[in-house]
């Protein structure tokens, strides 16, 4: 019986007059409840600072990570890279898991070109050769009013990557390689 009534509907084109609002209401509906994805960050070596919204629902927005990624690029050789987006994601649960989302995340280290890693592995100790730095896949990071240790045991909660602890210099690395954990210097 329903078949039937569809086809007399698009026989006479009753069912076209419905065809705009079935089409639309989807798209309102969605568009209300796509969530925004946004990072506070602070560059402790320029003073700069950046809120942008890098990611709706699912789909990541190439302007905002092109302005992330200039944020994130290497100061002292300023040069600048392609961050993964999983990065941007990493920081964003690492911040709601600490209690702190939509905070300000303090950046100090982001991308790392060659030459700036190669100088900080000699002269620097706890700098990995062939850092993730290099790969944009690696930022270092403290979060306002939140110690380092209760950082560090949030990144390693959401085993999604890489954790560095460096307590004496007050500072979390977090990567998206291979999951993995350190401290430097080493206890004991």
């Amino acid at each position: 019986m329903c078949r039937r009534w569809f086809s007399q509907w698009v026989r006479y084109g009753c069912f076209a007059v419905l065809l705009p609002f079935l089409a639309i209401s989807p798209a309102i509906a969605s568009s209300s409840s796509v969530k925004n994805y946004r990072l506070v960050l602070y560059n402790l070596h320029t003073g700069k600072k950046i809120s942008i919204v890098y990611r709706k629902g699912n789909h990541y927005l190439p302007s905002a990570e092109a302005k992330l990624d200039r944020f994130l690029g290497d100061w002292r050789v300023h040069k600048d890279r392609d961050m993964s987006p999983r990065l941007f994601d990493l920081l964003y649960a690492l911040d709601k898991a600490v209690g702190h989302p939509g905070g300000q995340i303090n950046v100090v280290c982001g991308y790392r070109s060659p030459r700036t890693n190669a100088f900080l592995h000699r002269t620097t100790g706890g700098v990995a050769m062939h850092s993730m730095h290099i790969q944009g896949k690696a930022i270092d990071i403290r979060i306002p009013g939140v110690s380092t240790l209760k950082l560090r045991n949030a990144a390693l909660r959401l085993h999604d990557g890489g954790v560095g602890y460096y307590p004496d210099h007050h500072f979390v690395h977090v990567d998206v390689g291979r999951v993995r954990h350190w401290q430097y210097p080493p206890k004991g």
